[in-house]
Parts: C-alpha cells; sequence; structure tokens
C-alpha cells in the first residue's frame, strides 16, 4: 500500500509504504496524471519487499528513504535524479552495485556509509554524481581537490589530523557541513576568490579557524568569520561576500559599514546581534540571503544601495527596531516573512505590531506588502543625506535605542532509479563521520 501527496514541484511525492505480503513493489510513473518525482524521508523504511522499482521520473530522494535495508544488493538511480538524502542508503549492509547518473548534483551526509559499496572503494578520492567529493581516504597532508570536484561533501575530508594544506579548484561551487572538521593541522587553505556556498562549519576544529589571530578570516574574497571585538566594524574592501555566520552572534558589534565591493551577504551573516543598530551597506549589494539579520533585535537603521535585487527567507525577522525600511528600483525579489516577523521557539513566526513601513516603487515590494499588509508608499524622488544616528553601547542584548529623526536614503527606524532489494531491516552503525 502506498501513501503519497502532492510535491512542492507540482509532482506526486510517495510518502509512505505500507509493506503487507508483496515480494516486489513496482511504483508508478504516474498517480492521478501527475508524474512521481519525490521518494520522501524514510519513506521505505520496514519494507520487506524483494524489489522495488522506481521510475525514471523520480528526481528526489529523501532522508533515510531506503536506510537499514539489509538485503539490498543493487540501486540504480532515475536518470532524472538530482538529489539524494542524508544517510537514504545507510546500512544497506549488502549494497555493493549502485549507478548515480551525472544528474545527481547533491548528495547528503553518510547517504552510502555502512555499504559494502562505500567500504570498497579503492581510490583515494570518492566522487559521485556530478563532480561531488563524498569522501577523501587518502592520508596526504598536503591535499590538492582534483579538478572535476564541484562540490566538497558534507564530512568528506573530516578528521585527518596530517592534514596541513588544502588547495581548492577554482571549479568547486559549494563546501558542505564539515567538510574538513577535525583537520587540526589545517592552517592554510587557497582557495578561489568566489565559492558559491559555503558552510559555516566546513572548517570547524582546524588550525585555520582556531589559531589566527586576524579579525576578517577570508577565503579568496570571501569574508568567513568576524573574530574581532570593536564596535564599530569597517569590512575591508575588496571583501565580494559576506559568508554564512560571519558575524552570527557578535555581541560587541553596533556598527557596521559594508565596502563597494561586497555584493552578496549570505546566510545568517549577522544573526543574533543583540546590539547591532547601524548596517550601513555600498551600491554593490545585490543579494541578502535567508535569515542574515534575523534576530537583530536593535537594528534601526539601514543603506541598502542602489543595486539590491533579492532579500531572503526571513533576512530581517526579529527586528522590531525597523519601521521603515527603503527598497531600491532594482529589487526584483522578497522573500517570505523577510520584513515585519518575529519568532517564537513555541509558535514560530509571529507578525510583529510595529508600524512598518516599506518604501518602494517595485512590483515585488507591492506584492509583499499586500500580502503581508504592511503599508507601502513610493519611495522619495530624492535621496536624504542624513547620517546615521548615534548609537548606545553594547548591552549584550538589551541595547537601548531612540527612533532616528528624517529619514535617510535606506534608513530604517524606529523602537528597539530502479532498486532491486530483498526484505529486512537494519539499523547500521555509523562511522567515524557520524559524529555531529
Amino acid at each position: 500500500m502506498i501513501e503519497y501527496e502532492d510535491a512542492a514541484d507540482g509532482g506526486i511525492c510517495i510518502k509512505y509504504f505500507r509493506w503487507t505480503s508483496e515480494e516486489t513493489v513496482t511504483i508508478p510513473d504516474q498517480i492521478d496524471g501527475k508524474p512521481v518525482t519525490d521518494i520522501a524521508a524514510r519513506a521505505f523504511k520496514y519494507c520487506y519487499a524483494d524489489t522495488v522499482v522506481l521510475p525514471a521520473t523520480v528526481k528526489h530522494i529523501g532522508d533515510s528513504a531506503f536506510e537499514g535495508c539489509a538485503y539490498l544488493r543493487a540501486a540504480i538511480i532515475p536518470d532524472q535524479c538530482e538529489t539524494i538524502g542524508a544517510s537514504a542508503f545507510a546500512g544497506c549492509k549488502r549494497l555493493e552495485n549502485v549507478m548515480i547518473p551525472a544528474s545527481v548534483c547533491d548528495i547528503g551526509k553518510l547517504a552510502f556509509d555502512g555499504t559494502p559499496f562505500y567500504e570498497n572503494q579503492q581510490d583515494d578520492f570518492v566522487i559521485l554524481g556530478d563532480g561531488i567529493l563524498y569522501a577523501y581516504n587518502g592520508s596526504e597532508s598536503a591535499l590538492t581537490i582534483p579538478e572535476n570536484v564541484k562540490i566538497i561533501g558534507a564530512y568528506s575530508c573530516s578528521g585527518h589530523a596530517a592534514m596541513k594544506s588544502v588547495t581548492i579548484p577554482a571549479g568547486v561551487q559549494s563546501i558542505r557541513d564539515c567538510a574538513f572538521d577535525g583537520c587540526t593541522a589545517l592552517a592554510e587553505i587557497h582557495a578561489p576568490d568566489y565559492i558559491a556556498d559555503v558552510s559555516a562549519t566546513a572548517f570547524e576544529n582546524t588550525r585555520w579557524i582556531e589559531a589566527g589571530k586576524d579579525e576578517f578570516l577570508t577565503l579568496g574574497k570571501m569574508l568567513i568569520r568576524y573574530r574581532g571585538e570593536e564596535n564599530v566594524v569597517d569590512v575591508p574592501d575588496g571583501i565580494r561576500v559576506i559568508g554564512e555566520s560571519a558575524f552570527e552572534g557578535s555581541n560587541a558589534v553596533t556598527t557596521v559599514h559594508l565596502p563597494q565591493t561586497v555584493e552578496e551577504i549570505r546566510r545568517s551573516a549577522f544573526a543574533n546581534c543583540p546590539s547591532l543598530q547601524v548596517a550601513e551597506f555600498g551600491d554593490g549589494l545585490k543579494s541578502i540571503g535567508e535569515s542574515a539579520f534575523e534576530g537583530c533585535n536593535t537594528l534601526n537603521y539601514l543603506r541598502l544601495g542602489h543595486a539590491l535585487q533579492s532579500v531572503g527567507d526571513h533576512a530581517f525577522a526579529g527586528c522590531p527596531a525597523l519601521t521603515e525600511v527603503y527598497l531600491p528600483d532594482t529589487l526584483e525579489k522578497i522573500g517570505d516573512k523577510a520584513f515585519g516577523y518575529s519568532y517564537d521557539e513555541s509558535k514560530g513566526y509571529l507578525k510583529l505590531k510595529n508600524e512598518l513601513v516599506l518604501y518602494s516603487n517595485t512590483e515585488a515590494a507591492m506584492l509583499y506588502a499586500e500580502a503581508e499588509e504592511i503599508t507601502r508608499q513610493p519611495l522619495p524622488d530624492n535621496e536624504n543625506t542624513e547620517p546615521a544616528p548615534d548609537v548606545t553601547a553594547p548591552t549584550g542584548g538589551k541595547a537601548a535605542v531612540g527612533k532616528v529623526r528624517g529619514k535617510g536614503w535606506i534608513a530604517a527606524t524606529g523602537i528597539g532509479g530502479v532498486l532491486v532489494l530483498a526484505g529486512g531491516i537494519w539499523y547500521a552503525f555509523r562511522k567515524r563521520r557520524e559524529s555531529y
């Protein structure tokens, strides 16, 4: 018996398979006239069928979808499949043959751990799908990532205590969670100027992270972490990206100035900075990522520049001191709950009761304001050059702020495949990479 639901892309997601006595389970390529595109997390756990056949339409295999199926011997991932979730085949202790097409562009952590397929790999670099470095099993002290790698996977190079340096080629697009975690001697990283996605935990527990003394820890032209204690922070000229969680939780910062060279602020970059009150950005800024300033409860003044194109989900949630936000004509997208919300651990996101006004002429702002019942006004013709307000001393989350008088240009003011498997379920032990 198959339970299913609508998938986000308009297809069908196989939510759960309730095994009765079938030896072979064949998932149809269509249900209710819609293509089957997703296999949900844990969908086939506890399935005792001999064979499961997935249609060519499947694009996503969820976390732990086939985890612990002890008699699974071969897996042919459909040619259209794009993602394989974390622990998707973990603990399949007889899984020896896996065919992963080049269409697969993302494989989650531990997806094949506890399988002969992974344990019998002979190469130092285990590269799967479309250039995904799943694991490094070598012992080089000076590691050079192969040129065909696009993604350095989660935990893929972790725990190599002898590794002292790593060279990352220009083709790498993403470095995932804890990729080099525990490489305690890693002190030198040679990287291209720009990598589209670098996890905040990619280099945890390395000498590079822990022994450095510079305030600004950079990778290429990306600011990975701010380690200073200054109240007023001027990010160095030349930085293009403020990385994920770079300033997150910084108690001392009250004011931050970004240079004209910064084009992107990534996820949670300034989240939960309790004393941050003033943020001034240059005209190069194009995107603000998800939750970038979430939880900055004293932030009351912004200059967003003239090139901003997108504001991510929850970017300014939990910023009750923002009552006026000026958005330039270049804006194309405002994410879900980006403005006008707070977050409660027990209740989730809640609308703020402050008097937020969005000043913008853009369709994106019009649609957002209408949907969220927020006041929108036209963007003023003349830019106001009134300076940022005075800030109060950091107080560890209790900084008091006063409403800014007048309007700055961008001022924001206010108060504070085919699968062959034989039945049986087995919980596999996890290898060293499982500790996270």
